[in-house]
Order: structure tokens, then C-alpha cells, then sequence
């Protein structure tokens, strides 16, 4: 039979003070035993000095005395003190008289000597029993010591004085007894609530649960009470926020996490997916209020790495970018045949031609305009998309003059597609919101790796926001189905990731973005 908590807390308490009556028990009779000598030492060395000290013996307790009329002075002392054993000895410390016709004649043992001639009280031992006794001299009128007077009373029986100190035992035990199962209801009731009513049995199983459940997911957990302390790291929390078990118990503030994450930790409200950038990773945090009874006691924060993803969905974007301008050409150059067509209907010979020189020339401009800076094609594929794209809403993408940038290596071009494409898209949506008509990007190789700069003629960045512009996917942009600001976290996480840094600053005219790659480099570099 499994016995419940509050069961198993009242029998271990009864068994605890049980344990503490039986120390005072034995604490009782000691004191019990101790209290008696105290209180018969005296009266017994009283009776003896008294005894001692009565003419009748001074003057019979002499060779040749009367010994019988000591009986009667004995019989007398007895009766007085209640004491089992009085005695008178002669100054060799034979008995010659007692209250025990057997012990004349005897040697008892003595606290002194009979001879001594001093006084003496204390513990001894009477035909294997322990007593306690006193002892007085007899002394003659010209100060001989002519013997000793004893008086002996027996110790109680063990049971004697359990049974004097039962009436105490037992109101200690009911008073315990009560205490006991009142503090073990109530302390049950206590651990039952912070238990959630849970037993033991099924309190290791729940762990042993969470922590499989714990530890086996993918996704970061962290807990967080009402008091915004954290309760819960699992194993893949600790790996992307750099935390440790020895953080659990630990204020959400005094984590050593991204503010933004600590910041995020510490709401007690529920959140949409939110994107937050730390280091190289690109995090999506989901928290979720949790309630017992009614009331809520914390909050609970998945996450999750999307660096990989969004990096993959930024490249999609770029080559999305590209088909979408290629998709407009083909739709233009529909037109143009059209137009071409038409002309050749109405013998226009000369328009005809003028036509296609015109479409030639632009067309070449804009890739002249953008391979003369940038020698590596895949950059340069999806600048000329976005230039295309800037012109047909009637933005002007230029590339600054200043600009110069080699052939790349494959994986560098693939980081700065992705840092070029998201920057643009910004600045071309900043600008168009505006009513802005030109955006310029300018893109250099330095010791450092490539160095991307997009200036826009958008609103700008309003001084208080500059600080966290990246922080948790920040945007000036309302939210998506996609979430929002997630242009700019895949650029500082793809800067950070080589070593470098994106900044912002207030332009003459908006807002000018600088990413710098870090340590990569071009094809050509030894």
C-alpha cells in the first residue's frame, strides 16, 4: 500500500517524538535520581549526627556497654527518617547494632572510616544495591572517637520512578502527540499546495519527464516566475544564449544575455514571434503566460535559430528580385515588339529603328552604369535588377563613382547579395514612402573584407532610434505575416558572423547604412 504524503509526514513526525519522549524519559529519571540524593543526603546525615550525638549512645557504645539499649535508639531513627538501614559501629567499623540483627558482627562498607571522626553523606553500595547514606562519629566527652552512626536508604526501583514521572510523560506525549498531527496536517497541506498536489512518487516521474522533454527538443525553453526570476534553461537555451544550470534562480536582469533577450525574458505578457539578433545567431522567441489555479505564476520563452533560414530566404529574395525585373523586361519588351509590330504595319521604317536604338541604349546604360564598378556577375545580376526595379516606381538607383568591387569568392558574393539586397530594399522602400526620388550604393573591397554603403532620401532615422536600429528586428515598417525588420537582422548577422559591423547615421537627406563583411575577401586575394 503507497501511503500518501501527509501519511508518511505523520508517521515519521510520531516517530520523532517518540524519539524526543524517550530522551526525556531518561532525562526524568536522571533528574528524578538526582533530586532524591539532594533531598535524602541531608536528611539522612541529619538523622546520623542526631543519632550520633544522643547521650544513651555516647555512653553505651563502649566496650562493655549495653549494647541493648542502643536497639531502642536505632528503632527511634529509623522510624524518623524512614531509612531502611541505621546502624551503630564501633571505631574498627564493626556493626554493633543495626536494624538488622544479621549485620552485627559485620563490616559494612563506609564512606569513612568509622574512626575518621568526621561527617559524611553520599552514594554506596548495600549488598548490591546503590543507596545513599550518612554518616556521623560518635565521639566520647574527652573527644575519642569511640564509633560511627549510619543511616542507609535505598535508590527506588527503575519502575518506581518512571511511574512518579509517568503522570509528566504522558502530558508531554498527548501535548506533543496533538502538536504533531497539527503540524503535520498543516504541513502537508503546505507541501500539498506547492506541490500542486502532487505525491513524491509522482513528482519524480514529472521530472523525470521534463527533463527527457527538456533535453530531447530543439527548441531553446527558458522559465521565468511572477518575481521574474528564472526556473527553467533546458540544454538548448543554454547553447544559444551562452547560459549555464548555475544561471537557474538567478533575476532576469542579472543574466549576462543581449538586452533585448533580457528584455524580452522580463515582459510578463504574451508575444508574437519576434525576431532578435545575438551575435551571429538570428533568434525567433515566442513567450506564452502560464497559470495554476487561475492566476498567473510566470512565463515560458521558446526559441528558436533561424540564422540558416533567413539567410536562405534572404538569398530567395535576391534571385526573386532578379526574376521579378526579368519578368518586367519580358513585359516590356512585349510592348516593344508590340509597338515594333505596329510600326512595321504603318511602314515606319525610321521610328522602328529609332525604337530599338532607344531601348538598346538604355538597356546598356544600366548595365554599363553597374559593371563598371562591380566585377563580380552575381552582385552585379542583382544590382542591375534592383536598378530596373528602383526606375519603374520612379526612384533613381545610382552607384556611386567611388565604388569598386572585384570578383568574389562564391560565398562571399552569397553574404553580399544578401547584405546589398536588404539594404536597398530599405532605402528604395524609405524613399518611395518619402516621396524621395534618388538612393545611391556604393561598394568597396577593403583590407577588411567588402565594405557596402546605401544612402537614401527617406525620412530618415529619428536620433532616439539609432541606438537599436537592429535590436529584435527592429523596423520602422508595420508588421508582416513574415514579422518585421527582418532585412536589417540579417545584416548585422551576417556582418557579425565575418567580423564586421553595420552602423547607421542621419544623412543630408535620410538614412545612410554601412556594413562592413570582415575578413573575406575577393578570388584574386593570395
Amino acid at each position: 500500500m503507497r501511503w500518501s504524503l501527509a501519511a508518511q509526514f505523520l508517521v515519521w513526525q510520531l516517530a520523532a517524538l517518540l524519539l524526543v519522549l524517550l530522551v526525556v524519559a531518561v532525562i526524568t529519571v536522571q533528574q528524578s535520581t538526582q533530586d532524591f540524593r539532594a533531598s535524602r543526603e541531608q536528611r539522612l546525615l541529619a538523622v546520623a549526627e542526631s543519632l550520633a550525638a544522643t547521650p544513651v549512645v555516647r555512653s553505651e557504645l563502649v566496650e562493655g556497654g549495653n549494647r541493648r539499649a542502643l536497639d531502642g535508639q536505632i528503632g527511634r531513627a529509623a522510624s524518623l527518617s524512614g531509612a531502611r538501614t541505621v546502624q551503630l559501629l564501633d571505631a574498627d567499623g564493626t556493626v554493633a547494632a543495626s536494624t538488622d540483627a544479621t549485620d552485627l558482627g559485620k563490616r559494612p562498607a563506609l564512606g569513612l572510616a568509622a574512626s575518621d571522626g568526621r561527617s559524611w553523606s553520599g552514594d554506596l553500595e548495600i549488598d548490591g544495591a546503590r543507596a545513599v547514606g550518612g554518616q556521623a562519629p560518635v565521639l566520647a566527652d574527652d573527644g575519642r572517637v569511640l564509633g560511627a552512626a549510619l543511616v542507609v536508604e535505598e535508590y527506588p526501583p527503575l519502575t518506581q520512578r518512571l511511574s512518579q514521572a509517568a503522570p509528566d510523560l504522558l502530558l508531554f506525549l498527548g501535548a506533543a502527540a496533538a502538536l504533531g498531527v497539527a503540524g503535520a496536517w498543516g504541513l502537508s497541506r503546505l507541501i500539498r499546495r506547492q506541490t500542486r498536489g502532487l505525491e513524491p512518487a509522482d513528482i519524480a516521474r514529472l521530472a523525470d519527464h521534463q527533463e527527457a522533454l527538456l533535453t530531447g527538443i530543439h527548441e531553446g525553453v527558458v522559465g521565468v516566475n511572477g518575481a521574474g526570476v528564472i526556473t527553467l534553461v533546458n540544454t538548448s537555451a543554454q547553447e544559444l544564449l551562452g547560459l549555464s544550470e548555475r544561471d537557474v534562480g538567478r533575476p532576469v536582469g542579472e543574466v549576462p544575455v543581449h538586452g533585448g533577450v533580457a528584455e524580452f525574458l522580463a515582459s510578463a505578457e504574451d508575444s508574437d514571434p519576434t525576431l532578435i539578433v545575438v551575435g551571429d545567431r538570428t533568434l525567433v522567441l515566442t513567450r506564452r503566460r502560464t497559470y495554476f489555479d487561475g492566476r498567473q505564476v510566470g512565463t515560458v520563452t521558446t526559441m528558436v535559430d533561424r540564422s540558416d533560414l533567413l539567410a536562405l530566404q534572404s538569398q530567395v529574395s535576391a534571385q526573386a528580385s532578379i526574376t521579378d525585373a526579368l519578368r518586367a523586361q519580358t513585359h516590356e519588351f512585349d510592348n516593344r515588339l508590340h509597338t515594333i509590330s505596329g510600326l512595321v504595319q504603318l511602314q515606319e521604317y525610321d521610328e522602328v529603328v529609332a525604337l530599338i536604338a532607344d531601348v538598346n541604349r538604355r538597356r546598356g546604360e544600366i548595365s554599363d552604369a553597374v559593371t563598371r564598378y562591380v566585377e563580380d556577375p552575381r552582385v552585379a545580376a542583382l544590382l542591375i535588377a534592383k536598378v530596373t526595379a528602383a526606375s519603374e516606381v520612379g526612384i533613381e538607383l545610382s552607384i556611386e563613382p567611388e565604388s569598386h568591387l572585384p570578383r568574389l569568392d562564391p560565398a562571399v558574393a552569397a553574404d553580399v547579395i544578401t547584405v546589398v539586397g536588404n539594404l536597398i530594399d530599405n532605402a528604395l522602400d524609405a524613399t518611395r514612402a518619402n516621396g524621395g526620388r534618388e538612393s545611391s550604393v556604393r561598394l568597396l573591397m577593403t583590407d577588411d573584407g567588402p565594405l557596402v554603403r546605401v544612402a537614401d532620401t527617406g525620412a530618415g532615422i529619428a536620433p532616439e532610434d539609432v541606438d537599436r536600429v537592429f535590436e529584435r528586428g527592429w523596423s520602422t515598417k508595420p508588421s508582416g505575416a513574415a514579422g518585421r525588420g527582418i532585412g536589417l537582422a540579417l545584416v548585422q548577422a551576417v556582418c557579425s558572423r565575418g567580423g564586421g559591423r553595420v552602423t547607421v547615421v542621419q544623412g543630408d537627406f535620410g538614412a545612410v547604412f554601412t556594413a562592413s563583411l570582415g575578413g573575406t575577401g575577393s578570388e584574386e586575394d593570395p
